[in-house]
């Protein structure tokens, strides 16, 4: 059974290796870009951000964290991405803005990264590794898994489209089937809310004294 598994996994990522390939450029591109506009930050702007993240530390230490309202934020607005990239995938002229949705997704993780890291040096590496790379570890690869579902649909229907009763009849077959490839994907993003909510909190307690300054 897991053999078997194994084997339409290793399949489904031979054939299609060149979009999982471009779709994680993209989120690259998007990763050096945030991380690019840290540097392009104005004095006061860097100011401002800085003195909002030592805000944030110190509540943060002072306050108890609570996982379920740290997993309810998390989800929401993972769920808001997913459901963008899910609706991207049913329309025929989807495919091109999923690349965009992931650009975007990786300038997020860049920026913040990078003004974190440029803020605290070494220590905001630290925090960065512990805080933000397991979870993203998890959640990037099937984002990019969604994509590239998404994708393969889309263009689907564009292949499909001179018939209407082939593209009707193929829509409806197989819709069932994107839905629940998106759903697989999207339990690891949800994996990945559950480490980042319940487990990581433990750990960023533990450096949190070091991020005030």
């Amino acid at each position: 059974m897991f053999s078997g598994i194994f084997k339409l996994v290793s399949q489904h990522f031979r054939n299609h290796a060149q979009k999982y390939f471009i779709l994680f450029i993209a989120f690259v591109v998007g990763v050096s870009a945030g991380a690019f506009t840290v540097n392009g930050l104005s004095n006061l702007q860097r100011q401002q951000l800085s003195h909002y993240l030592s805000n944030f530390f110190s509540l943060m230490d002072k306050q108890p964290f609570i996982p379920g309202d740290i997993f309810k934020l998390s989800l929401t607005q993972n769920i808001k991405i997913i459901g963008v990239m899910m609706l991207l995938g049913l329309s025929i002229i989807g495919a091109p803005f999923i690349f965009v949705v992931v650009c975007i997704r990786g300038f997020i993780t860049g920026f913040t990264a990078g003004f974190i890291i440029q803020t605290y040096n070494i220590k905001g590496m630290i925090f960065i590794l512990i805080s933000v790379v397991p979870k993203e570890l998890i959640i990037v690869p099937a984002f990019i898994a969604i994509g590239v579902n998404g994708i393969n649909f889309s263009l689907d229907i564009i292949n499909k489209r001179t018939s209407m009763k082939s593209l009707g009849t193929s829509y409806k077959s197989n819709i069932a089937s994107y839905c629940f490839v998106t759903l697989f994907y999207s339990a690891f993003i949800i994996l990945g809310i559950i480490i980042e909510s319940y487990i990581l909190p433990i750990i960023v307690r533990i450096f949190l004294p070091m991020m005030i300054i």
